[in-house]
């Protein structure tokens, strides 16, 4: 060791710099011994055993270090967060547990680590507890107890069984109850604990019970009692009793589903439970319309949903269940939100066009409130079913315009959605297009977003039929088919002076490329020739388009790209050239 001890013949400004001319141990220990101060060591008498000695010094370093911390925490008093009030901290720690978009109260667990006095106001706040959706009994337990007796929300999944006979026993606390993809014997075990304790449920408001669906279950009436509070039901594969059920008369919002073939209540019992709903304003059904036809001598009741805000119809046997729904149940005239989407059966003109009667007459002003529709058309390939899905919102959807803009039809619908299947052996397509522009009166469309697979007629049926038109938006393959139809409108000769889509001002092609071919083009020059022709034309007519994205285009060249230029008021391009892909 003698070797890394200072020279005392040194001055003590050149002993540091012989430590950089030592290796990296050397330099250890002689920082080590060149700053370590004699007056702090403990004293030992020579004559100390060993172990004696380290146990004394194994104590003084505990010592030292439950100072040190002391120290710490009277640093952390100075600190400018800890001037903030107990209120805004609590804010800041709530906000934590709503990280991600989904609230749970274990994301409160670091706080408590942080120091005494965070630790102090998180356990002391009941609040930040509430949010139950662990799988750990541990955890779960010690929730339980934190949040005293305030109100819960509770998600348990397929993992979460053994939590929840100790959350159950505090149904009475529960405003949200969330039970996702248990058995039939779990949600039965589930029923007995909660009728054989005779635990109620004053405070819940959200209900949301979903069964795996592998053998059907049937929620007892007698399962939730005293639910007076409760305005938001879901059930997915579940029978249920519709001729009486308490769960219904102060509901809000109602989403069924079920995936099992008997899953469907009667015209009768559906109709009948509706109408112990007079506050609904959100109506959810999944595979859930009658298959049976309407029995006018059993069926024959009606009802009325004055305060309804959103009806939805997912996977439809056919339209005409959809008809029958619309005659019997009285919507109200301002319906926002009407949406049918996957239709299991094909319709042929006459259903369609009784489609549209009914729904005229059960909405006449509905659709003329839609400014932007979104046309798509399933993947081209089956000879016998077809579909073209319409999209239409009566205001702009922030993501409109992107290439995954996707309408859920769940939790955020298009404020009109209809889903035409048709058999292509027997419908025309640009017919029924044409049809359903027609009967619905959709002629005050403003933004039109065209899907891959809409092709050439139906694109010449909708721009004829939308004379508000001011921006069409075109993705992949569909650009060359409405390039040929923008093109097809085109006067034939110096005396006809007819313009469609007289207030066009700005289209938007995205993509000439398929993700899943990124080596082949899907258009050739031909296509931007076409396009700079209509612009070409419309700008000879002093009608010339304001502007022109073209977005993710590989093969555009760089002298069509000029070209185009000088067609319109503004380019915009994000320079992705053939030169660079």
């Amino acid at each position: 060791m003698s070797e890394f001890l200072p020279n005392p013949n040194q001055t003590t400004e050149e002993q540091p710099l012989n430590c950089y001319k030592l290796n990296s141990a050397q330099r250890k220990y002689s920082f080590t011994t060149d700053t370590m101060d004699t007056h702090t060591m403990l004293s030992i008498h020579d004559g100390t055993p060993m172990d004696d000695a380290r146990q004394m010094i194994y104590q003084e370093i505990q010592h030292c270090e439950h100072r040190i911390l002391g120290l710490r925490s009277q640093l952390n008093m100075y600190a400018s967060v800890a001037r903030l009030p107990p209120e805004i901290l609590l804010q800041i720690f709530a906000k934590l547990t709503e990280d991600g978009g989904f609230v749970d109260s274990m994301k409160c667990i670091p706080i408590t680590h942080v120091c005494r006095r965070w630790r102090s106001l998180a356990l002391d706040a009941p609040a930040l507890w509430t949010n139950l959706s662990s799988e750990n009994l541990l955890w779960t337990t010690a929730m339980l107890e934190r949040s005293k007796s305030a109100p819960l929300t509770v998600l348990m999944d397929e993992m979460s069984h053994r939590v929840a006979t100790p959350i159950l026993k505090h149904l009475s606390r529960i405003i949200s109850l969330t039970i996702e993809d248990w058995s039939a014997g779990e949600l039965q075990t589930l029923h007995a604990l909660i009728e054989d304790n005779a635990i109620v449920a004053p405070q819940l408001e959200v209900l949301s019970l979903s069964c795996d669906g592998v053998l059907p279950w049937s929620l007892p009436s007698t399962t939730f009692q005293q639910t007076h509070r409760l305005n938001n039901l879901f059930i997915d594969s579940i029978h249920i009793d519709w001729s009486h059920s308490p769960l219904f008369r102060n509901l809000t919002k109602l989403r069924v589903k079920t995936v099992l073939s008997d899953g469907q209540p009667t015209w009768r019992e559906l109709i009948s439970a509706l109408d112990q709903m007079p506050s609904l304003k959100s109506l959810f059904l999944d595979d859930m319309l009658p298959t049976s036809p309407f029995d006018a001598a059993h069926d024959a009741v009606s009802t009325s949903l004055p305060n309804l805000q959103s009806v939805v119809f997912r996977r439809v046997p056919a339209l005409g269940p959809v008809v029958t729904f619309l005659n019997h149940v009285e919507l109200p005239q301002d319906l926002k939100v009407f949406t049918i989407v996957h239709v299991n059966g094909c319709s042929n003109r006459g259903e369609f066009h009784e489609f549209y009667d009914a729904i005229n007459r059960s909405l006449p002003s509905a659709f003329s409130r839609a400014k932007y529709m979104n046309v798509l058309r399933k993947a081209i390939g089956d000879d016998d079913f077809g579909t073209i899905l319409m999209e239409c919102f009566a205001t702009l959807r922030d993501d409109f315009y992107s290439k995954r803009f996707n309408a859920n039809h769940e939790t955020n619908p298009a404020d009109i959605g209809l889903e035409l299947s048709y058999s292509p052996r027997a419908c025309n397509r640009p017919v029924i297009l044409v049809d359903a522009l027609d009967k619905l009166k959709l002629s005050s469309i403003t933004h039109l977003r065209i899907g891959v697979y809409v092709g050439y007629p139906e694109l010449l049926a909708l721009l004829k039929r939308l004379p508000e038109l001011q921006v069409i938006q075109v993705f992949e393959q569909a650009t060359v088919h409405l390039t040929q139809a923008l093109n097809f409108f085109q006067p034939r000769d110096a005396g006809e002076e007819s313009l469609i889509m007289p207030k066009l001002t700005e289209i938007r092609v995205c993509r000439d490329y398929s993700p899943m071919h990124r080596k082949n083009s899907l258009f050739t020059d031909d296509t931007w020739q076409d396009l700079k022709a209509f612009l070409e034309y419309r700008q000879s007519l002093q009608a010339g388009l304001h502007k022109l994205y073209i977005r993710k285009c590989r093969y555009v060249s760089n002298e069509m790209v000029e070209g185009l230029k000088k067609c319109v008021g503004d380019l915009r391009w994000d320079g992705i050239c053939t030169k660079l892909r």
